[in-house]
């Protein structure tokens, strides 16, 4: 689970100040050159990363492999691992790729997945540590044969160790790991914090040829600078493209828009207990009546905000999925923007003059902001909502702490399994567990632990999807949420770049070419 990227945000100095460099020569003379705006700086290299963000993952693992992978739709591809299977309900078995060597000439084993799991659950400070929390041994076979146990069946292990690098157990036991040293098909060259990081193609990857000679990741925070960067041709592809220069990059000659859905839905969440103590002097919450959150539902006009906000880059979200995400149930319904509706909810919940609510809102994540301003708004008629514009760190502690009443917020599901949102949010919080490790407003229902239960430990994919969308229907029902949009992607480059994103946001070069 990516829960944005600023749940772990200390920077990592040691390691990436060692590796700090400049670049001495214009690296713009050669097509085979890419430099790449993206929006976020990089918080360490595998195995030190200490951030699960987009920008971290998308450059690591243009450095280091998994045993699996990704593809365009988020199915399970074999990546160091060319196959696998299932002796029993609690061993995965991996054969793995032969002939691979890690970027400082050693030899990739068994004995280096071994190690690069036990390395993360080893260290307890590893951000990536919940993804193989299921796994209690790594057991060496023979040299190209590893099995995988687990605590009990795991049917999204697969999932989990697409995010999981692996690294080499002689590299890091005899050296200062001075760079990091993956299979992947680039390396690192350069870094310099804050500015950019520059890769160079691995001669010896063992995967397909790649055509990019070098990578320049520029780290460029502002949108419109972005933006100006790409039509300027400092920049060949660029991320994260605001609606607002869509137009104006489309007019330039030369330019192309990709635009594609992705996984993050954006949406609204509650404090779900009765008696709470912050804003209510220990009266009634009124967000723990299932009839004003469904008031507040219908209130709500999608569309508007897809529309005046978005610019129509996005697209109105039914539930805490995506479509794009295994889990997703097609028939639960949008709940319809009826303001008549809003007023008879609250009417027979006894607020027929409304309450006072404080929404909690980041003023410097994308457009949140902007999105809570028409929120107040669209739900001024109803209740009064006074924005708290909150910057992000500050944003993150109140609402992780679960001391918000009303907040709003995205979920990517990294795994690309809707089993996470039920693990993570939607479980009634058990520390001791660690269930409901994100569910931040109390929201407890009996069902969906029983049926949490179940999704976890079923084997069998399509009765897990039963399982799921059963789930999300009752969460749903239950207004567990109020899901507002599905972001769109969209990313901006040169014509004559041979390209198309992913919906999991992360650019792989080795998939780019430069059209003759």
């Amino acid at each position: 689970m990516r829960f944005e990227k600023y749940l772990s945000i200390i920077l990592l100095i040691i390691l990436l100040t060692s590796i700090a460099g400049c670049l001495n020569q214009n690296e713009n003379n050669s097509t085979n050159i890419l430099n790449i705006g993206i929006t976020d700086r990089i918080f360490g290299f595998y195995p030190f990363i200490n951030s699960y963000d987009i920008s971290t993952m998308e450059v690591n693992f243009n450095i280091y492999d998994g045993l699996v992978d990704f593809d365009e739709n988020f199915r399970i591809t074999p990546r160091l691992a060319k196959s696998w299977n299932n002796p029993d309900q609690n061993t995965w078995r991996f054969s793995l790729r032969q002939n691979i060597n890690f970027h400082n000439g050693n030899n990739f084993t068994s004995e280096d997945v071994k190690f690069s799991i036990d390395f993360i659950k080893q260290n307890n400070s590893n951000v990536l540590k919940d993804l193989i929390s299921s796994i209690s041994n790594v057991i060496i076979v023979d040299d190209y044969t590893v099995n995988i146990i687990t605590n009990g069946p795991s049917p999204v292990l697969l999932n989990k160790l697409v995010d999981i690098p692996i690294i080499s157990k002689n590299y890091i036991e005899t050296s200062n790991n001075s760079k990091p040293i993956g299979t992947g098909a680039y390396k690192l060259m350069e870094y310099n914090p804050n500015e950019k990081i520059i890769l160079q193609k691995f001669e010896n990857y063992w995967g397909k040829k790649v055509e990019i000679d070098k990578a320049i990741f520029q780290i460029i925070e502002n949108d419109e600078d972005r933006k100006n960067k790409l039509l300027s041709g400092e920049i060949h592809i660029a991320e994260n493209i605001m609606p607002i220069y869509i137009d104006e990059i489309k007019e330039k000659k030369g330019f192309s828009i990709h635009t594609i859905s992705s996984t993050t839905v954006v949406y609204l969440s509650f404090d779900f207990r009765e008696m709470i103590g912050d804003g209510y002097n220990n009266s009634i919450n009124p967000m723990s009546d299932i009839r004003v959150r469904k008031a507040i539902y219908h209130a709500i006009d999608k569309n508007s905000i897809i529309t005046n906000i978005r610019r129509g880059y996005a697209e109105p979200a039914s539930q805490f999925l995506s479509p794009l995400i295994f889990g997703y149930n097609p028939n639960i319904e949008i709940i319809e923007y009826n303001p008549n509706r809003s007023i008879n909810f609250l009417k027979d919940a006894g607020y027929e003059n409304g309450f006072n609510i404080t929404l909690d809102c980041p003023v410097d994540w994308y457009d949140d902001l902007a999105i809570c301003t028409e929120i107040k708004k669209q739900l001024s008629p109803i209740i009064n909502v006074e924005l708290n514009p909150l910057p992000l760190e500050d944003y993150f502690n109140k609402i992780l702490n679960r001391n918000s009443t009303f907040y709003i917020i995205g979920w990517i599901p990294a795994t690309g399994d809707g089993g996470e949102i039920f693990d993570y949010i939607l479980r009634s919080i058990d520390e001791e567990k660690g269930y409901g490790t994100y569910n931040l407003g109390y929201y407890s229902n009996s069902s969906i632990d029983t049926i949490s239960d179940k999704i976890m430990v079923s084997m069998d994919p399509e009765i897990r999807l039963g399982y799921m969308q059963e789930g999300f229907k009752i969460a749903m029902n239950d207004v567990a949420c109020i899901p507002l949009i599905i972001n769109v992607l969209n990313y901006a480059s040169e014509d004559n770049i041979d390209w198309s994103p992913r919906s999991d946001m992360e650019i792989r070069i080795e998939n780019i070419k430069i059209k003759k």
